[in-house]
């Protein structure tokens, strides 16, 4: 038996695609859980329902583009970081 995962893409406003959401199944219970990932694949955490998921990802939107290279959860500072920064795109 094979396990098909189902995602789905997360929209913004003018309908240009900004994340994936997908259905996890965490921990002993195997507990449903909703996966968020931005746009770049950075994991943004699993969550108890989809609305939540989406609002992870649009508040990662929201927060600016340009990510740290070596750490692709934390924003790029360039007063701190010597990396070049990763721009997503918007």
């Amino acid at each position: 038996m094979t396990s098909r995962v189902q995602e789905f893409a997360i929209h913004d406003q003018h309908g240009r695609q900004i994340g994936s959401v997908k259905i996890v199944r965490l921990g002993r219970q195997r507990r449903q859980f909703w996966e968020a990932r931005a746009l770049d694949g950075c994991d943004l955490g699993a969550h108890v329902n989809r609305i939540e998921a989406e609002e992870a990802i649009q508040d990662d939107w929201d927060a600016g583009r340009p990510r740290d290279s070596s750490a692709p959860s934390h924003r790029w500072r360039p007063i701190v970081d010597s990396n070049p920064p990763t721009y997503l795109g918007r």
